[in-house]
């Protein structure tokens, strides 16, 4: 089953012919690959250039066997909206709002129960992120039990107060959690970024003993942290793909 068709436009970004659909002013653009399998949602910026075709094409390339429908949704404000907490800048001058809350529940409350009500409720969710998107992705298991699966690639576990919440908290769903991260990531001037290294290492090995941690993995690679986001996404989702 698609999308409405009255509720929906058609989007085409090069030879990617998606529906795109708003949902109080986030963007949403959907595809189904195969037919059936899990709902893989991707927060992300509003899109640059062919930033989206770029996904999907890897995608196509790493799993096109595989059936899963992919949506990527678009935040308004990158720093507030995935941001868990209010944090002082770690770089520039623009503070995190801590607007993650507020996002978290859009997706629960709106766009999930919109995609299961076109698409089929018997699904899995997972959730994928890069950067403070990963972050976001990571807290959300935290926070509540919808998802399945976890992609936080090159995520922020630097972000202030990080390494207390984990202490504190358990994944709240059965699940298989991928983390990703440059080599050169940890290898900068700026103190606060600088964790991000033992941060993300410690991660694992706290989810590695998290009693509905399924299966998890920490994968390095090479380069900083804006090298081939996207194909390091890919490589998430096949190794989540995999895991079922």
């Amino acid at each position: 089953m698609k999308i409405n068709p009255l509720k929906a436009d058609k989007f085409m970004e090069m030879n990617v012919f998606m529906q795109k659909l708003q949902i109080k002013q986030k963007a949403c653009y959907i595809e189904q690959n195969g037919s059936g399998g899990p709902i893989i949602l991707w927060g992300m910026y509003p899109h640059r250039g062919n930033e989206i075709a770029h996904m999907w094409d890897c995608l196509m390339e790493t799993v096109i066997d595989q059936d899963f429908l992919f949506c990527a949704f678009q935040v308004i404000d990158w720093n507030a909206d995935f941001s868990p907490w209010k944090s002082p800048a770690a770089f520039g001058d623009e503070d995190f709002k801590g607007n993650g809350p507020k996002t978290l529940q859009w997706l629960m409350n709106d766009l999930i129960p919109e995609l299961k009500a076109d698409y089929g409720v018997d699904r899995e969710i997972y959730l994928i992120g890069y950067s403070l998107a990963g972050l976001f992705a990571l807290w959300a298991a935290y926070e509540t039990d919808i998802f399945s699966a976890i992609a936080s690639c090159s995520g922020s576990l630097w972000f202030e107060q990080w390494d207390e919440y984990v202490l504190h908290h358990q994944i709240k769903h059965e699940s298989n959690i991928y983390l990703s991260l440059g080599g050169k990531e940890e290898k900068t001037k700026n103190p606060v970024m600088a964790r991000v290294g033992d941060r993300t290492r410690t991660q694992e090995r706290i989810l590695r003993n998290d009693p509905k941690v399924k299966q998890t993995t920490l994968e390095f690679n090479s380069g900083g942290h804006f090298a081939d986001a996207q194909k390091r996404l890919v490589k998430a989702v096949k190794w989540l793909l995999e895991c079922t």
